[in-house]
């Protein structure tokens, strides 16, 4: 009885209802038309297997988890905020715990019954239709009301929280928003500051993880990346954390404190510092997009600058007034400053031996070269397992340790991670299992010509290659092999037979493992591209096969000598006779200390982009010279090349380029006469 007529009191819990239920409303309606609505009227040919509802219109349900339940959370708590209906309910014979409670439980009523009755209402729709645009388990039903529950009520309990430490809805609302996105800022921009100033840095895998840290890029990735069982028990212990947090911070929060910007003393100075570290990342990192190459000076200039901004801008919420200036104003902006310049430059330091660290052969497990797999599989991105990928064979961790350690003794400049050089043209990126249980990741771009000796010893190794060329595919059952000639797509053929396809893939596997470091670097383009098919893991209509592209390079001797044996070479062939003639455009590049990249480029023929003569020619043989050997594209500061196209007399013309020294006798006897 006691606890009906103060925890849960009627008269407040209809009022609330009365007054805010048409917040509750709207979010059952917005819900019910964007996922069963959805999945009962949408039409697909092929119906779609799916492992969760969110891959059904998935952004949609986020965006109404993290909008609605805010709204909620300041309506509800809007007396607070306001001076005369703050003494008003504060002046009722309740208690403010009392208080607390009713309306908690109002906003719980409010999320979860509209969110359960289109969970209901879903599988209805799901046991009453036969034939859906989505097949899904009745399991992801109640998956999706659990999530899109603990989603909400993290949305609440979090707006609820900050409402206790905030005077003001609006900048209640702005202050739950930019707290969600403040973990997203600082993750990109401070690693956008750790690649600039850390040599070795493992930028590239850390972005994969950011949308996982809020839920507003959540929303963005929730139709691919699956919900996992670690964040919703984050979530939801987010959420279970913020309601005796609610109760402590409104027993201490003065009534008096409604309409200030900031109701606690405490809170002020981490508002103040939180503003002015968010606004000195964003304003180095916009100062090094739009500065010149190089230019460290205008980073640093916007490091102060963004200081000297956001602790101006959260001074003037404080205080709400732009008159906040007095004596103590630099000495507190210079501590601000300081603790600021303290967390950009200790990771990023010398001394604390991050970038100089290569670990000892005896302290290393194994190695990976190479960043996180990814597979799609059920219409989900998932990581791929990447114990295969690791090699403990000490030769290989050999080779790479001594690259390692020359990157370090070679003290490279840091890279431009705006503007980076692309004369360093090698990516190194090495992970290393070491015997305490821990990962270690450094990641490098490097001049190619600078360590070719160390990339050679790495590169021919068999280990090498069995990764960065994908080699344990073919060891895999393979139900056909598709190839398809590179510079014609109309040329292809198909092998299914189980002993050809045992043949193909076995010699495919010898000639790639047998490549030498010079082959592997060839600027010759390859003969053929060759498409393995597998069984597919996947439930999905769409996908029923797993593929696998392979190049065929001209130094693959036992692939083409087996394509010879089997007669089915000259069918990628495209000859000479099939081509009417041969169109030659000179292209000069002389662009000193601007590099760019050469490729065929068709516009240069057919388009207004090449202003030299054409040459013409009809010569069967220099247009058989041509079709073997295709220059795939280069960067290049100074070279002649020559656009070429090959005019064919049925289907598809035929575009490449060639280097001047390139060129056989006969065509540079036709092109000087011309």
């Amino acid at each position: 009885m006691i606890f009906n007529r103060l925890f849960c009191n009627r008269g407040i819990l209809f009022q609330n209802f009365r007054q805010h239920g048409w917040l509750g409303i709207l979010y059952l309606i917005t819900l019910l038309f964007s996922l069963p609505l959805y999945i009962a009227t949408a039409h697909r040919d092929i119906p779609q297997q799916i492992t969760s509802l969110f891959q059904a219109n998935g952004e949609t349900h986020i965006l109404f988890a993290i909008t609605f339940p805010v709204a909620m959370g300041i309506f509800l708590f809007r007396y607070m905020q306001s001076g005369a209906p703050s003494d008003l309910f504060h002046g009722l014979p309740l208690k403010r715990k009392h208080l607390l409670t009713v309306n908690l439980l109002s906003g719980f009523g409010m999320i979860l019954i509209p969110i359960w009755i289109t969970t209901a209402i879903t599988g209805w729709v799901w046991a009453a239709q036969d034939h859906m645009a989505f097949i899904f388990d009745g399991s992801e039903i109640w998956m999706w009301g659990l999530s899109m529950s603990i989603y909400s009520l993290f949305m609440f309990m979090l707006t609820v929280a900050v409402g206790m430490c905030i005077g003001q809805s609006v900048l209640q609302g702005l202050t739950v928003y930019a707290i969600l996105l403040l973990p997203v800022v600082f993750w990109f921009i401070f690693t956008l500051h750790l690649q600039h100033y850390l040599l070795g840095y493992p930028y590239g895998d850390m972005n994969s993880y950011a949308e996982k840290i809020s839920l507003v890029l959540r929303m963005g990735s929730i139709n691919l990346i699956p919900v996992i069982r670690l964040e919703l028990i984050i979530y939801s212990a987010l959420a279970i954390l913020f309601i005796p947090l609610a109760y402590v911070l409104y027993a201490k929060r003065k009534v008096e404190s409604a309409t200030q910007a900031i109701t606690f003393t405490l809170v002020k100075p981490i508002f103040r510092f939180g503003l002015t570290f968010t606004l000195v990342l964003i304003g180095g990192a916009y100062f090094t997009v739009i500065a010149p190459p190089g230019s460290t000076g205008w980073t640093i200039f916007g490091y102060i600058l963004g200081g000297i901004v956001g602790y101006i801008v959260a001074e003037m919420i404080i205080r709400k007034t732009w008159l906040i200036w007095n004596v103590r104003l630099l000495p507190k902006l210079a501590l601000y400053g300081l603790l600021s310049a303290l967390i950009l430059y200790v990771p990023v330091a010398d001394w604390n031996g991050y970038a100089a660290r290569v670990p000892e052969v005896n302290d290393v497990k194994s190695i990976k070269l190479g960043g996180d797999r990814y597979t799609y599989v059920n219409g989900v991105n998932q990581k791929m397992d990447d114990h295969p990928f690791y090699s403990d064979s000490p030769e290989f961790l050999g080779a790479v340790l001594a690259l390692h350690q020359k990157i370090i003794d070679s003290d490279l400049p840091l890279l431009d991670p705006v503007n980076p050089d692309d004369d360093y043209d090698e990516y190194v990126y090495i992970s290393y299992k070491l015997n305490n249980g821990k990962v270690m990741k450094r990641k490098y771009q490097i001049p190619e010509t600078e360590f070719r000796q160390e990339l050679m010893a790495l590169k021919q190794l068999e280990d090498y290659k069995k990764v960065a060329y994908d080699t344990y595919k073919l060891d895999e059952d393979i139900l056909s092999i598709g190839i398809r000639s590179t510079i014609s797509s109309y040329r292809k053929i198909y092998i299914g037979s189980p002993d050809q396809v045992r043949e193909f893939k076995e010699l495919l596997k010898q000639d790639i493992l047998d490549q030498t470091y010079e082959e592997q670097r060839s600027p010759w383009q390859s003969f053929a591209n060759a498409e393995i098919n597998q069984e597919s893991h996947s439930k999905d209509p769409y996908q029923p096969r797993d593929m696998w592209s392979y190049e065929i390079k001209p130094s693959y001797d036992r692939v083409i000598g087996w394509l010879k044996e089997n007669k089915l070479y000259d069918q990628l062939l495209v000859t000479a006779d099939e081509i009417a003639s041969a169109q030659f455009v000179k292209q000069e590049i002389n662009s000193p200390g601007n590099p760019q990249w050469v490729y065929a480029q068709p516009e240069y023929i057919d388009g207004s982009l090449g202003s030299s003569k054409q040459v013409a020619t009809k010569n069967k043989k220099m247009i058989s010279d041509l079709l073997e050997r295709q220059r795939s594209g280069e960067r290049t500061e100074k070279a002649t090349v020559y656009q070429i196209k090959l005019n064919a007399i049925r289907g598809e013309n035929i575009y490449m380029m060639l280097k001047e020294e390139d060129l056989t006798e006969e065509m540079k006897a036709i092109l000087s006469e011309k």
